[in-house]
């Protein structure tokens, strides 16, 4: 499975290629999986309703993650045992990348510091 991060799904979003055109036929696969801070990035930046709407609907319908109590405290021990922190990778990209990488998917992203930390295994190309 794959896990689009913020950067993906707004260039998704926007219909933006070359993002659009390999996204949609994972998505039609059933490759396509989601986790709760990429979703809450995405809704805290939606200024339409059709566009709340939009998001909120993939939301619903593609497969989770889990992104439980303890989430946020287990990403920062994980952050900081990589020593992301001097790396420039921050806290929110931990608490997406740890999940990612401990359910063996593929985080798919257009931050490069984010992919220079990612084990090839765990990013999506």
């Amino acid at each position: 499975m794959i896990v689009p991060d913020t950067s993906i799904w707004i260039e998704f979003l926007k219909q933006n290629d070359p993002v659009t055109s390999r996204f949609l036929p994972l998505l039609k696969a059933g490759k396509i999986a989601v986790i709760e801070p990429i979703f809450a990035e995405l809704l805290y930046g939606v200024r339409k309703p059709n566009d709340k709407e939009l998001v909120l609907s993939y939301w619903q319908i593609l497969p989770k993650l889990d992104f439980e109590n303890g989430s946020m405290l287990r990403a920062s021990e994980f952050a900081n045992n990589q020593n992301f922190h001097s790396l420039g990778v921050g806290l929110m990209d931990a608490a997406i990348m740890q999940p990612v990488i401990n359910s063996g998917y593929q985080l798919w992203t257009l931050d490069k510091k984010v992919l220079g930390v990612l084990d090839t295994t765990n990013r999506f190309d």
